[in-house]
C-alpha cells in the first residue's frame, strides 16, 4: 500500500505542482471515491466483505464472499484489492475470524492476482487472524488454499 500511495503522490504532484500537503488520507480518500463517486466502495462493503456478528470468543466475525466479486473486465481489481483492505484496517488490531463464502463464483481470480494479494497482505493482517473457515470450498479454491498451505505455517 505505501508503494502506491508514493506512486499516487508522485502523480498528483506532477499534476499540481502547487499540492505540497498529499497526506496518506487524502491517498485512501481517493481510492474509495474513485470515479464511480464510491459505487464500487459501497458494493464491496455490502456484498463482498462484511462483520457479520461475533463468533462464541467474541472476536468479530468477517465474512469474504468471493462468490460476489464483480467482473475483473468491470472493475480495477487493485482498486478493489485496495478496499478490502481499507476495510479490514478497521478489524486487524485485535483477533478477528474471517469465512469466505466461495461457492458458485461466476469470476475467480488469477494465480498472479492471488500472489500480489497475499504479498500485500502484510504482518499485521495476518498475525491476528485466529480462524479461517471457507464455506463450500469449489476445487480452485481448496487447490489454492493446499498449495498457499505449504508455504504458509
Amino acid at each position: 500500500m505505501e508503494e502506491q500511495y508514493r506512486a499516487w503522490r508522485r502523480k498528483m504532484l506532477d499534476q499540481h505542482p502547487d499540492q505540497t500537503e498529499l497526506t496518506f488520507a487524502d491517498f485512501r480518500t481517493h481510492v474509495m471515491q474513485g470515479d464511480d463517486n464510491g459505487r464500487l466502495l459501497n458494493y464491496v462493503n455490502a456484498n463482498v466483505i462484511f462483520q457479520a456478528g461475533v463468533d462464541f470468543e467474541s472476536k468479530p466475525m468477517l465474512v469474504f464472499c468471493a462468490c460476489s466479486l464483480p467482473s475483473p473486465n468491470e472493475v480495477d481489481y487493485e482498486r478493489l484489492l485496495n478496499l478490502v483492505l481499507f476495510r479490514l484496517d478497521e478489524f486487524v488490531e485485535s483477533d478477528y475470524t474471517v469465512v469466505m463464502l466461495s461457492s458458485g463464483a461466476k469470476h475467480t481470480v488469477g494465480w498472479q492476482w492471488m500472489g500480489k494479494a497475499y504479498r500485500r497482505l502484510d504482518r499485521r493482517y495476518r498475525k491476528n487472524v485466529k480462524s479461517v473457515y471457507v464455506v463450500h470450498p469449489s476445487m480452485w479454491t481448496k487447490l489454492v488454499f493446499r498449495v498457499l498451505g505449504t508455504f504458509v505455517r
